[in-house]
């Protein structure tokens, strides 16, 4: 089994893998927290830029390791309506918790000097993660993109579950996975020796808040 360093390592190798599709200047997006240092990585070896997508976990309130949907900076909600349906989620319920990680979400862009808002108009969206379990988190970025105009979607990943993968497939126009399995007990920290959160610090240390471009903060950290 490939097993990646860290996620910054994953993300070289990632690099290296899209920059022989000849994605000719893309919009380059991290899925926050752990796409961050996979699409500084990414950047790095494409030699562009990056932006921290604003979107915000909304997690099952008695299971915290899964997540239900997500929420944008604008409010904008991307459920599993068929996970809610199950877990008899109440609207209520789901519209408080998605009040409160919207308010976190833009605590969080502010503590990292990114902007609470991507524009990607007409463009080619290459959308960054740590990995694909269900899918469910790329895909709400996905349809966030999609909706904020992009030209064309690629969904990139170090490793995904074939499910994920395939489920993607229907919804944006590639998938780049360096590592796809199909084993039952899938976790994406197996394929990782360092899986450790991602914090504030170190996204801020790999975000052009730190007064350097997303490119020399990227190529600054490799080790």
């Amino acid at each position: 089994m490939m097993v990646f360093r860290d996620r910054q390592a994953a993300g070289r190798q990632l690099g290296v893998r899209l920059s022989h599709l000849g994605i000719d200047k893309p919009v380059l997006l991290a899925i926050p927290r752990g796409g961050i240092p996979v699409a500084a990585a990414v950047a790095g070896e494409l030699q562009i830029g990056f932006s921290i997508l604003p979107l915000r976990r909304l997690v099952i309130p008695w299971r915290l390791e899964n997540d239900y949907g997500y929420v944008t900076s604008s409010g904008e909600l991307h459920l599993n309506q068929a996970l809610v349906g199950q877990l008899r989620l109440t609207p209520q319920e789901i519209y408080r918790t998605a009040d409160t990680e919207k308010a976190r979400l833009l605590l969080d862009l502010d503590r990292w000097g990114a902007p609470h808002q991507v524009k990607v108009d007409g463009q080619k969206a290459l959308i960054i993660d740590d990995g694909m379990h269900s899918g469910w988190a790329m895909y709400s970025a996905v349809e966030m993109v999609r909706k904020l105009g992009a030209g064309k979607i690629i969904a990139a990943v170090p490793v995904s579950h074939f499910r994920a993968q395939r489920f993607l497939q229907h919804h944006c126009d590639e998938v780049v996975c360096l590592i796809v399995e199909n084993i039952p007990l899938f976790r994406l920290e197996n394929y990782y020796e360092h899986f450790s959160p991602v914090t504030d610090e170190d996204i801020r240390s790999l975000t052009p808040s730190m007064g350097q471009s997303s490119f020399e903060s990227a190529t600054s950290s490799r080790v």
